[in-house]
């Protein structure tokens, strides 16, 4: 990810404020396409905490999407390192997965057959 340089604090609020807004109105859009959701891109389903924010450039870090399920699609929305603790081998989440061996890579060869030829910005 690229780094952007902020000259004051203003400007670093507005930006976070405009990820979070980007964040809250894509899943609004997304649900009016059928997708359920789990939870709100505001608390991680996981640990129940808000998005993070970078360390070093004090950005804010979205919520990543994990599909509990890809058909039909229910999204919940989580912190990447609580993503990983979902998948753990030893110890997954279980509650957060309700998806067939496959599933996945079916969805995304498909998803991906979609949009091939497509601009993408």
């Amino acid at each position: 990810m690229s780094q952007i340089i902020f000259k004051d604090q203003k400007g670093l609020e507005l930006f976070n404020e405009v990820l979070k807004e980007d964040a809250i109105n894509w899943q609004s859009r997304i649900s009016n396409h059928g997708i359920e959701f789990h939870n709100s891109c505001e608390l991680c389903a996981v640990c129940f905490e808000a998005p993070t924010v970078d360390e070093k450039t004090h950005e804010r870090i979205n919520l990543t999407k994990h599909h509990i399920r890809y058909y039909p699609q229910k999204i919940a929305f989580v912190h990447s390192k609580c993503h990983d603790k979902i998948h753990d081998p030893k110890n997954p989440i279980t509650y957060l997965i309700d998806f067939q061996e496959g599933d996945s890579r079916k969805f995304y060869q498909k998803n991906s057959k979609s949009i091939s030829g497509a601009c993408v910005a």
